[in-house]
């Protein structure tokens, strides 16, 4: 009878942590959609937020006072973009970035938090230099 209670004690705690790390991890992703998904899903998306990825146009970007408007593809589609939030020094033509907001009956994603990814190389200072705070010419 011991042994019974237990084992039932085990599983049980042994499924709450199970529960709980995988609640903890899901909540780290950060999923995005990528312009052909927004387009795919139109109207059924319209005033939801969501996150949208893609890279940059080159020669789309368009800044008129804090609005930022400019278009992102994912090779395929082209969406439109006018980000009223902060714009990030490394944002650039070409570059890929993470938008968050809501797609907008007006067929136009309105942003208001925008990410920009990096390439991810990292150049290690030459040997026996010390790099500044200000030093932003290695590789990212």
């Amino acid at each position: 009878m011991k042994r019974g209670r237990v084992v039932i004690v085990l599983a049980i705690v042994t499924g709450t942590l199970i529960w709980v790390a995988t609640k903890g991890l899901s909540g780290n992703l950060i999923y995005y959609q990528t312009p052909t998904e927004v387009l795919h899903a139109g109207s059924s998306i319209v005033g939801e937020r969501t996150r949208v990825g893609g890279y940059v146009v080159p020669g789309s970007v368009q800044a008129s006072g804090a609005i930022v408007r400019f278009v992102v593809t994912d090779g395929t589609t082209r969406l439109s973009v006018i980000n009223t939030g902060a714009v990030p020094a490394l944002f650039s033509d070409g570059r890929g970035v993470v938008l968050e907001g809501t797609y907008g009956a007006d067929g136009v994603f309105h942003s208001d938090t925008l990410l920009v990814k990096h390439n991810g190389l990292y150049t290690p200072p030459a040997p026996g230099v010390t790099p500044s705070s200000a030093d932003l010419s290695g590789g990212g």
